[in-house]
């Protein structure tokens, strides 16, 4: 950190002390301040603001979006009590936790588990949620900005701050250092950052936690970097369990496809809650496919990627990775994101009728005294169902009903299915809303009641998309049903 001398113990504002420094970056340097007024210990935020004749326009901004980010108060996030201004630079006064970031922890440490993931992930999207709720979208949600504290206390920070950061990577003397590792498809290609650029960016963040590496990997050459991420094109996660088919919705490259940071929050509860359970039937589920995350929404204007290309270039130019947020965005529009009903194909198939006879409902003679011999034994219990048909069959006869006859193909899910990772049946009508024509292929057992299968499917906006699924079915009353699906590969075709 660059300080001046004599910069400890200086009073700011009249009223923070400032005692040490806790770590600097492209956008400002952080402070361990003692309040005098209120007797108690914060974190400031002195931002740097560019020279010239920006400066006063990024200064204003600045204390617009630390005055929009105190309004949010959430036991997960970080608090912003003040506003200061410090010899011309905008500060930020915030609650301050003793703690070490989830990028630190990843480091040090190496990937988290699926269920340390979760718990660390429904934390992250309540905070956020609470945000989202307040008007206020973070725009630099990443492992950096997680921190992790004493008593599995765990917060979002540096809320408003990248708003800062799309501001000055559009002037010529931009400073603004990172990556754009965990940025949306679409703020990658110039686009206004919204609430479901949070849940990207969150769901870049859990899968980084798991995996160890971002989902669009690491680079050191900053326009190949940013190309990929404004494809959207990613290795499902392998390491993910149970938040896997969460994951995939959202990381969606569609905007409107993602969940909202609510049922973001909600669902990894339930993933947490089925770690935590006796039974490990949850710990492979995975309703969302890579289909909708490898598909772009739309194909960026020619306009917008060769901004990508101007910003990237200039990266390259100055040896930093500005350009997170590539244009100034008036502030958020909400894009409402599915909620994380919308299963994929793969993730909705569901056992067909059982193509076995019903069970007997004969039943031994008994009117007279003696016991009556009879060629049939009689039903010890007539009310179970002897196992029917094939499982196979089964998910071939699931795929012929869709997309045309969603009721049935409903009907084929286990409940448990249907509530997660399906989410509800209007997020499987959305989900099949879109698709135009599905066929499944090589459909072969890999263990009991277990299937492997290949299913394409075509999509109303033109999309084509492949995928291997893994099935495990269950016996429900006297039908195969689908409990679990989970991708093991997607690729456009």
């Amino acid at each position: 950190m660059t300080e001046r001398p004599g910069q400890e113990q200086r009073l700011v504002s009249g009223r923070y002390r400032l005692v040490e420094p806790l770590g600097s970056g492209g956008m400002g340097e952080v402070w361990r301040a003692h309040d005098e007024r209120l007797h108690r210990t914060v974190a400031v935020k002195r931002m740097r603001v560019p020279a010239g004749p920006e400066a006063e326009r990024v200064t204003r901004l600045a204390m617009r979006e630390g005055r929009i980010a105190a309004k949010m108060q959430h036991a997960c996030a970080i608090t912003v009590y003040d506003v200061i201004d410090d010899d011309g630079n905008p500060c930020l006064v915030m609650e301050y936790l003793p703690s070490t970031s989830l990028s630190e922890v990843l480091a040090s440490s190496g990937p988290l588990s699926p269920d340390e993931a979760a718990r660390v992930g429904t934390a992250v999207a309540a905070g956020l949620a609470a945000a989202h709720s307040a008007g206020v979208v973070h725009r630099d949600v990443k492992p950096g900005n997680v921190l992790l504290g004493e008593d599995d206390r765990v917060k979002i920070t540096d809320f408003g701050i990248s708003r800062l950061a799309a501001d000055s990577a559009v002037t010529a003397t931009a400073t603004v250092k990172g990556t754009p590792a965990y940025l949306a498809p679409e703020v990658a290609r110039g686009d206004t950052a919204t609430f479901a650029s949070d849940v990207f960016s969150l769901g870049a963040t859990l899968y980084a936690a798991v995996e160890g590496a971002p989902p669009f990997g690491r680079d050191d050459n900053p326009m190949a970097l940013l190309y990929r991420v404004s494809l959207g094109e990613f290795e499902p996660p392998q390491r993910a369990g149970a938040m896997t088919p969460l994951l995939m919705r959202m990381l969606d490259v569609d905007p409107a496809a993602r969940p909202t940071m609510a049922e973001v929050r909600d669902a990894l509860g339930s993933v947490d809650e089925v770690h935590d359970a006796p039974t490990a039937v949850a710990l492979d589920p995975i309703a969302f496919t890579p289909t909708q995350q490898l598909a772009p929404v739309e194909k960026p204007h020619r306009k917008k990627s060769a901004l990508v290309v101007l910003v990237a270039l200039a990266l390259l130019a100055g040896g930093t990775v500005t350009a997170l947020a590539l244009l100034d965005d008036p502030g958020p529009s909400v894009a409402v994101a599915p909620p994380s009903t919308t299963p994929p194909a793969a993730t909705q198939p569901t056992a067909g009728q059982p193509t076995a006879g019903q069970p007997t409902e004969e039943q031994p003679t008994t009117t007279e005294p003696p016991p009556v011999t009879t060629t049939n034994p009689p039903a010890v219990n007539p009310v179970v169902p002897p196992t029917p048909g094939d499982p196979a069959a089964a998910l071939t006869d699931y795929y012929g009903l869709m997309p045309a006859s969603l009721d049935k193909g409903w009907e084929r899910l286990t409940e448990k299915f249907q509530r997660y990772p399906a989410g509800g049946y209007d997020g499987y009508q959305r989900f099949w809303g879109a698709v135009r024509e599905v066929r499944v292929s090589g459909v072969s057992s890999v263990g009991e009641n277990t299937l492997k299968a290949t299913v394409d499917y075509r999509f109303a906006d033109g999309r084509s998309v492949r995928e291997v699924h893994r099935y495990v079915l269950v016996n429900a009353g006297g039908q195969w049903k689908i409990d679990q699906s989970t991708v093991l590969s997607s690729r456009p075709v």
